[in-house]
């Protein structure tokens, strides 16, 4: 089937390299996918009939690459994933054999869509399992039989993720095949699940990715503590707790800690639901759904910087800022959370109100914290002790102070002080208010 394709030249130049040397070679899988769709990639996969001592002398510069006798190959901003064919038994493990055709290779692999075959220099399209009807369809379908999934469990993930990075959909004995195993994703690492788990997460149909997750069981081996939710209902929204959790997502940025933060935010509420006359309270469900997020994303093998920022956030999404507060109050809030986070926080507090049910995503408190950060930005201060204009050193000098909770309580009074009028933060000023105001302080210590 003649098909022009556009192809990066490099790429191109890699299959003619192969050809020359007297081997095969094709662009096969998700970039082949991915240039039917016209979707950007730098990342390709190549197939060749050469074995990996040959991929060697033909690319000397390629360095092995994982397994299966893979090799890396880097060119500008461009990766090249250089693989013999394969004629083994699919698996996570396999007892893999090279020497196979490119049918055996393409026959292994997991969807249609991915099992595609392109030679630029002829312009041929090799598809013997009906990829390319599958993509005009929007479909993704098993590769063979629907046991394909299951010869490699993470499958079932990246069904989904496809479906919520394509907007396409499963077809039913795909779908089945999902749902019948979800168990089997047990036996998957951590890492690899957070990886397909994460990809769903950034995709442009997250919220589709989710619903498909809880739908076919998924999500009940990835975080089975959302499913707790189910069920929980809110007295003043029309979702129940798992619902709205999922909802977030869709309102999010895609930033994978917002993504997380968003999901988990809520994660708390069964495990500390009260029942009351106008229906469900959750107190002090921020710091249990933070406890709680933590725990799963370290389950997960997230890395530490985007368990601490998420769970940060989750903790402290439920600030509160009224139409009436003024910028002290402000300035009190970013003293307390910082600048890092305070757009974060605003971001999943529109979030959070959309998923509630709400039509607009900025209410009347939050208006006027958004106006009174822009002010604020102005001021060009982090609002902590270190924007004093005076030092620990200082207090200690002119006051005869010695390091210790004294000096502690003084330079946080002084804080409070510039939160309340920033033109008060010069040294002097400072210096006479420490030795006017604080003299009580000195006698409790």
């Amino acid at each position: 089937m003649q098909y022009k394709l556009i192809i990066p030249d490099e790429v191109i130049e890699v299959i003619k390299r192969f050809k020359e040397c007297g081997f095969e070679a094709y662009i096969v899988g998700g970039a082949v996918r991915d240039a039917l769709l016209n979707r950007e990639n730098y990342d390709f996969d190549i197939s060749t009939s050469a074995l990996p001592h040959e991929i060697q002398k033909v690319f000397p510069e390629a360095v092995p690459y994982g397994h299966f006798g893979t090799f890396l190959y880097l060119i500008k901003e461009i990766k090249i994933e250089i693989t013999p064919f394969r004629n083994d038994a699919p698996g996570r493990k396999p007892s893999y054999t090279f020497g196979g055709s490119l049918e055996d290779d393409l026959s292994r692999r997991d969807f249609t869509i991915n099992s595609i075959a392109y030679d630029p220099l002829e312009e041929k399209i090799i598809d013997p399992y009906g990829g390319i009807e599958d993509i005009k369809n929007k479909i993704i379908r098993c590769t063979g039989s629907s046991k394909r999934i299951w010869e490699d469990p993470l499958r079932a993930l990246r069904a989904v993720r496809f479906m919520a990075q394509l907007n396409f959909t499963i077809e039913p004995s795909t779908l089945y095949a999902l749902k019948a195993k979800a168990k089997l994703l047990d036996t998957i690492s951590k890492e690899r699940i957070r990886d397909e788990f994460s990809k769903i997460l950034l995709s442009n149909y997250s919220y589709e990715g989710l619903v498909m997750l809880l739908l076919t069981g998924l999500l009940n081996h990835i975080i089975p503590e959302l499913l707790e939710g189910m069920g929980v209902e809110h007295y003043n929204k029309p979702y129940d707790v798992l619902e709205h959790n999922i909802i977030m997502s869709k309102y999010l940025d895609k930033k994978l800690y917002l993504q997380l933060a968003g999901i988990l935010h809520d994660i708390g509420k069964p495990f500390c639901a009260e029942k009351k006359e106008y229906g469900l309270d959750f107190p002090n469900h921020h710091e249990i759904s933070a406890k709680i997020a933590e725990e799963v994303l370290k389950r997960l093998k997230y890395d530490s910087k985007t368990i601490k920022k998420a769970v940060f956030l989750i903790k402290n999404h439920m600030f509160i800022f009224y139409p009436q507060d003024d910028l002290y109050k402000a300035r009190k809030l970013i003293s307390r959370v910082g600048w890092d986070n305070i757009y974060d926080l605003i971001e999943i507090r529109k979030a959070d109100r959309l998923a509630s049910g709400f039509t607009e995503a900025v209410g009347p408190g939050l208006a006027n914290l958004i106006n009174k950060i822009g002010i604020l930005e102005q001021e060009n201060l982090d609002y902590t002790v270190k924007d004093l204009a005076v030092t620990g050193e200082d207090l200690i000098k002119e006051l005869n102070l010695k390091p210790g909770p004294l000096l502690g309580k003084i330079l946080k009074e002084l804080l409070e002080e510039i939160l309340k009028d920033p033109s008060l933060n010069k040294k002097e000023i400072l210096l006479e208010i420490a030795k006017n105001k604080f003299k009580l302080a000195k006698e409790e210590f």
